[in-house]
């Protein structure tokens, strides 16, 4: 994450910390978590809907 400066260097200006360096490493805790305890990951991220004519159809064992 020390690769990304400029990211760094606006998140502290806007923040006072390296925000999305945390929030990186807070959601793939997450995701390891998920996978050990073998429970559905889900995203705190917003996604927009996808694009209709080219979404794949509904995958089993995956939660929307």
């Amino acid at each position: 994450m020390e690769t990304f400066p400029i990211v760094k260097r606006r998140d502290e200006k806007q923040c006072g910390e390296y925000r999305t360096k945390r929030v990186i490493l807070e959601i793939y805790d997450e995701m390891l978590e998920a996978i050990e305890t073998g429970e559905l990951y889900r995203t705190r991220l917003e996604l927009p809907p996808p694009d209709q004519p080219v979404a794949h159809g509904p995958r089993a064992g995956v939660e929307v």
